[in-house]
């Protein structure tokens, strides 16, 4: 047989590009554009974990730690998860990743076959997609229709013979809904019942307004998965830190796929962490009243120009039908070209917000201000 001559792989080849880097690529060059399209907290991490990152690297060498992550930092994670989200699990279940993102993606490579299929919420953080695809897994996608504030129906759900686990993501980003405490244990009863892993994406836990979330290792301890990150809460999104609770029985697998993707991660971010988890829950609450504020004020507007439709309960993004302004990738582009500013198309998250844009509250209140101008100047709803 002879050989193929390609030069790239198939799967490189043919997974898809984020489409939150592609509307952010739109911008690349430009001066002076309010940038909404990332969710980048524009405040600084707390001055605690900063000056904890400065004293490591002033007084500390900066070695490997343990795949896993040092156990005085698993055994703070493990404290954190008991104290704020009411899960029982020891240090030996909490694995230090590289973001959130490697936590989401430790966890579909110690479940998944070719073949595998995977829920997906629509509208979803895109990344998820390529992660299951990257594995020879198949995503189905559920809808979050914004008539129902963007919640789920599990009992809907495409479950089929090959259904191997569903993404769960409250708070969500990028719709903001939070998922009740009924809601979460519909959800768990309907993957015990089906035999499915749940992979619960808990990034925003401690971004909420209305009610606190319910995390979904208690309700299903023994399928469930859950991710968590340092970079939303603590404004921590460059010091690449995330952390994954997984069965006892998963850690040495979980270990050998880290070590095939990195050795460690940062003792720079860890000493960081162990600060950052140690910051007065007041603290971080101000900075969580800072989002409300700006929440509650995009509404106003969206209220007064006719097109509020739903009140996000966490996180710190907003999605907006302009679907009566046409294609909302053209929205997104005369965003960029005429009035500076940069936002997401709804399509980079699924096809059922493909009239929606989003945006960031995580910007500056300036850039806040000046997107919402400019989205009434386009929509001539002003």
């Amino acid at each position: 047989m002879a050989k193929t001559d390609r030069e790239i792989s198939q799967m490189a080849t043919s997974l898809p590009r984020s489409g939150i880097r592609a509307a952010a690529s739109l911008a690349v060059g430009r001066e002076g554009l309010a940038h909404l399209e990332f969710g980048e907290p524009s405040v600084m991490p707390p001055l605690a974990v900063r000056q904890a990152a400065a004293q490591a690297l002033l007084e500390r060498r900066m070695v490997y730690t343990p795949t896993e992550g040092p156990a005085r930092l698993r055994q703070a994670l493990a404290d954190k998860l008991g104290r704020v989200n009411g899960v029982t699990a020891s240090a030996d279940e909490v694995f230090v990743t590289h973001g959130g993102i490697g936590g989401l993606y430790l966890a579909f490579a110690t479940l998944l076959e070719v073949g595998d299929e995977v829920l997906l919420p629509d509208p979803g953080w895109p990344n998820v997609v390529s992660q299951v695809l990257s594995f020879g897994a198949i995503p189905r996608f559920y809808p979050l229709r914004s008539a129902d504030g963007y919640l789920p129906d599990p009992d809907s759900w495409p479950i089929g013979p090959r259904t191997r686990a569903v993404v769960v993501n409250s708070p969500s980003n990028p719709t903001g809904s939070v998922f009740s405490a009924e809601l979460m244990e519909r959800i768990a009863a309907v993957a015990s019942r089906n035999g499915l892993w749940v992979i619960s994406d808990e990034v925003y836990d401690q971004i909420t307004y209305d009610q606190r979330p319910t995390a979904m290792r208690p309700l299903y301890p023994e399928r469930t998965l859950s991710v968590y990150s340092f970079s939303k809460t603590y404004a921590m999104t460059g010091w690449r830190l995330g952390y994954l609770v997984t069965p006892q029985s998963r850690v040495d697998a979980t270990k050998k796929m880290a070590e095939t993707v990195y050795s460690s991660t940062s003792m720079v971010a860890q000493e960081a962490a162990l600060a950052a988890l140690a910051v007065p829950d007041a603290e971080i609450q101000s900075v969580v009243a800072t989002y409300r504020r700006r929440r509650d004020l995009a509404l106003t507007h969206l209220r007064q120009w006719g097109l509020y439709r739903y009140t996000p309960g966490g996180a710190f993004y907003l999605m907006v039908d302009v679907s009566g302004a046409g294609d909302a990738g053209a929205v997104h582009r005369r965003m960029i070209e005429e009035k500076g500013v940069v936002t997401v198309p709804g399509s980079a998250f699924g096809a059922s917000a493909a009239g929606e844009l989003r945006l960031s509250l995580a910007a500056s209140d300036e850039d806040i201000g000046r997107a919402l101008s400019a989205l009434g100047d386009l929509l001539d709803v002003r």
